[in-house]
């Protein structure tokens, strides 16, 4: 027998080194500051511009909502969360009040002021978290970001969730050299949307063997805070001649929430939608909250029980991360798996299902990307899904959600149990896995 060597496609040969060199220059491009920051602004003025007269009204709840509750702040003195009860925390009135000012001094009108602040809040949490543009695989993680906003859709800026987005990827960037900065971003953030306390409790929970100093200082500035709106609240509250319900006032986010019925697009619906469809159920407006509800008779049970679920998924998870960094794993592989798996709980084990919860999970997946544990950039395309299908449900196609269209509640349905896979995926990261990993890393590794 005779033996010959195994032929070569010459067409492949050269297509490789070509599809090498498009490589570099496309990663090369990509890691330029000038560009990133050009193609960020474009996304956000593109989603300005069709958020405004896209069905579904994505920046209605900016436009007459959050107007209303600043104006009433600033002709009555009405500081909701403070002097009144309200359905948010206390601080998602300041930056509800930045564009009225904006808007009484330029004359731009109060969504466009809006859009305008919560593009430079990105910006800057953008180049916090590139290192000042200096950190080129950063710099090419963030292109994610840019992209999970244009599949996510204009409610990406229409909304406080974005507020707080920004300040929890600057608390993430900032945790390492500044971690008691990076607390106090981390408990402002939860005063103006509840859902930071989640990358709080993982971070406490994941260093908590890094010593009392780290402890104090991520704990320590959202301690004094809550002390100190406590005392604006009780005072503000009797110098308005209303008694002393102010405290009451402050937390009564939490009750506004606690009585607040099962929400439609709520991963908890899922299956009663679709008996809403075979007759079993109806799809109601709540006019003093803005949203539409599924009501059944099954339906608060269901909402009683996601919450007392997420209760109980979150003791695991934090259990499950405290074990895991004091049996010596990598502390920062467990935060961001602990930052991601507790997010995506307060998610799924929600009755309220707002399309703008979906950009919460930038935070999370933003940190895994930054960390590179093995298999992050599951999430990474689980989530970039779970935003395409967000737009289609809202504002895209919302009134066929409304009608309960079999083929919109197959797209909510695959949506929903997108976000459970991504759940079980973050949880399922955090079991041990025999032999212990290598010793803590920079927060954001390079």
């Amino acid at each position: 027998m005779t033996s010959s060597a195994p032929k070569t496609d010459s067409t492949d040969v050269m297509a490789a080194p070509r599809r090498t060199r498009l490589m570099t220059v496309v990663s090369r491009v990509a890691a330029r500051p000038t560009v990133l920051i050009v193609a960020f602004l474009m996304v956000h003025l593109w989603l300005a511009l069709s958020g405004r007269h896209q069905y579904g009204a994505p920046f209605g709840d900016v436009t007459s909502v959050y107007h209303l509750w600043s104006f009433d702040a600033v002709r009555y003195g009405t500081w909701y969360g403070i002097t009144d009860p309200w359905v948010y925390p206390a601080l998602a009135l300041v930056p509800m009040l930045l564009p009225l000012t904006l808007w009484a001094s330029t004359g731009l009108d109060y969504t466009f002021s809006w859009l305008i602040m919560v593009t430079l809040l990105n910006v800057v949490a953008l180049g916090v978290f590139t290192e000042g543009f200096r950190n080129e695989r950063r710099m090419r993680t963030a292109w994610w970001w840019a992209v999970y906003l244009l599949l996510l859709g204009p409610v990406a800026l229409g909304r406080i969730d974005t507020v707080a987005l920004a300040l929890v990827v600057i608390a993430l960037s900032l945790l390492e050299h500044r971690p008691a900065l990076a607390g106090l971003l981390l408990a402002v953030g939860t005063w103006v949307k509840v859902w930071p306390a989640a990358v709080l409790a993982a971070a406490v929970t994941s260093f908590w063997g890094r010593g009392r100093r780290m402890l104090r200082a991520l704990i320590a500035p959202g301690v004094a805070l809550t002390g100190g709106l406590a005392v604006v609240a009780a005072i503000a509250s009797l110098v308005s001649g209303r008694g002393f319900g102010g405290v009451a006032n402050l937390l009564g986010f939490v009750g506004g929430q606690a009585s607040r019925n099962l929400q439609i697009e709520a991963v908890g619906a899922t299956v009663g939608l679709w008996r809403a469809r075979s007759g079993d159920g109806a799809v109601v407006y709540n006019h003093e909250i803005y949203t539409n509800e599924l009501i059944s008779a099954s339906s608060p049970v269901i909402a009683t029980t996601v919450t007392v679920l997420m209760g109980i998924m979150v003791l695991a998870i934090t259990l499950l991360a405290w074990r895991l960094q004091r049996a010596g794993v990598d502390r920062l592989q467990v935060f961001a798996w602990a930052s991601l798996a507790l997010v995506t709980t307060f998610i799924v084990c929600n009755k309220v299902g707002s399309p703008q919860f979906e950009v919460w999970l930038v935070a999370p997946v933003l940190l895994l990307a930054a960390v590179r544990p093995p298999r992050w950039w599951v999430p990474m395309a689980l989530t970039s899904m779970i935003g395409v299908l967000t737009q289609v449900i809202y504002p895209s196609w919302y009134g066929y959600l409304l009608n309960l269209s079999a083929w919109m509640l197959w797209v909510i349905t695959v949506r929903n149990l997108l976000l459970v896979v991504l759940l079980i995926w973050a949880v399922a990261e955090l079991r041990p896995r025999g032999s212990v990993r290598a010793a803590p890393r920079s927060p954001l590794a390079r």
